[in-house]
């Protein structure tokens, strides 16, 4: 199981006028290998919180309140079995899993969905930022 405790927070600021965080730094990212994927929490309880998407078999991963869960959100706005995500061909797909309150990729509510570095994934009240590090973004 993935914590807080060990994967690190990012300081995150945001701008005095609007509010709104700005872009993450992949060179915060600067010791993670070429396609490695994080989902760094940009609202919720553990602000600056990231969190790494570890599945080298294939293996998905879990994000809800349940505490055998991947990432593990205690809030009662997340389901216990909320969403999933997984890395399929290459790509990683987060998938809804008959959530209550929702899952939703940069505001759009989604059963399934293909995620892109920036993308802005929201688990109940938690705001996450996907960052995939590939040779584009550094």
């Amino acid at each position: 199981m993935t914590s807080a405790t060990d994967t690190g927070v990012i300081q995150l600021s945001p701008d005095p006028e609007t509010g709104e965080l700005s872009k993450i730094d992949h060179n915060t990212f600067a010791s993670a290998k070429e396609e490695s994927a994080f989902l760094v929490v940009r609202r919720g309880a553990m602000e600056g919180a990231r969190f790494p998407l570890v599945s080298p078999n294939g293996e998905t991963l879990a994000l809800g309140r349940s505490p055998e869960s991947n990432i593990f959100l205690d809030d009662v706005t997340v389901s216990r079995k909320h969403a999933t995500i997984a890395q399929v061909n290459g790509s990683w797909q987060l998938t809804d899993s008959g959530s209550l309150n929702g899952t939703y990729v940069n505001k759009q509510r989604v059963t399934d969905s293909p995620l892109h570095d920036g993308d802005e994934v929201q688990v109940g009240k938690y705001r996450f930022v996907f960052v995939l590090m590939n040779s584009a973004s550094n």
